[in-house]
């Protein structure tokens, strides 16, 4: 039940400016609330899959990828990380998770939820983890996937993945990455690294409102989506019936959020046009300023 008193009557609405300097949202650029004021389209008609092929273009730019498949999640960074799991997980699958803050809480519940039997490698907040640490947890227990927080919003912790990544390629594992605080900030490699499965969201580095939450599959979780036994649980995030609708199929899945892409699309154009590395580097000058005013 509502705990307040219902106004009489409702004024334009006027909320009063912010200045976002929090983990999320972020500051949302100009070009991009403009994209978004766009006449919309139908998710079908052919202005709008051109628009849609471009945003696909973009983000294999932005997480360093020729090969790999790449879509926006309709849902925030949690519905791409659920849809992470969801498309990988088979009842009683073996899953290792990295958890060292908040976020790799969440992939625990969520991979326990889709019946995964998880293994937890744990770690102090702030604290990163060793390529020894990942090779002993696979060495005691094998996964079908290891997940683990390249950038943990909650402490600031950056995770290096490159060793790790091919110690999880050894034991004949996917490698998830969430990449949710970093993507568009700092590089995430994904080609040149290994990552098999990385998702991230709109609101943080890419200077979008959150609504959308950019997705990329390598040539092996690809192939590992192919080869699963039963049916994916959750219906809205099945990507055998999602890839569909961003596929050369361009068969109707769901009503995409159009305006979204627009702003999408405009987030990532400006991401091109500055260039990834004076990006990253703008991003790392910031980062020491703020480091030097703690």
């Amino acid at each position: 039940m509502p705990d307040h008193v219902p106004a009489t009557s409702y004024t334009d609405l006027n909320p009063s400016p912010r200045i976002l300097l929090g983990p999320g949202p972020s500051m949302v650029h100009p070009r991009v609330l403009r994209a978004m004021s766009a006449p919309l389209t139908g998710h079908l008609d052919p202005q709008f899959i051109d628009i849609m092929n471009e945003v696909q273009d973009l983000l294999r730019l932005v997480f360093q990828t020729e090969d790999a498949v790449t879509i926006p999640v309709s849902g925030t960074g949690s519905a791409a990380m659920e849809a992470s799991l969801a498309n990988f997980v088979e009842e009683v699958d073996p899953v290792l998770i990295c958890v060292n803050g908040y976020f790799g809480e969440r992939l625990v519940d969520m991979a326990g939820r889709y019946g995964a039997d998880v293994a937890r490698l744990d770690a102090a907040w702030g604290e990163v983890f060793t390529a020894q640490q990942v090779e002993q947890a696979l060495a005691a227990r094998p996964a079908k996937l290891v997940a683990i927080v390249h950038a943990e919003t909650s402490t600031g912790a950056l995770q290096p993945l490159d060793e790790i990544a091919e110690v999880v390629h050894r034991h004949g594992a996917l490698l998830i990455a969430d990449t949710v605080t970093s993507l568009g900030g700092i590089p995430v490699r994904f080609d040149e690294v290994g990552i098999d499965i990385a998702y991230s969201g709109t609101q943080k580095c890419l200077s979008a409102p959150p609504g959308l939450a950019p997705l990329a599959l390598g040539p092996r979780a690809v192939e590992a989506l192919r080869a699963r036994e039963s049916t994916v649980k959750n219906w809205y995030l099945d990507l055998t019936m999602v890839f569909k609708y961003w596929g050369p199929e361009r068969t109707y899945h769901h009503t995409a959020p159009i305006s979204m892409n627009y702003a999408l699309r405009e987030a990532l154009r400006i991401v091109a046009e500055e260039g990834l590395e004076a990006r990253f580097e703008r991003h790392r000058r910031n980062a020491e300023i703020v480091a030097g005013l703690s």
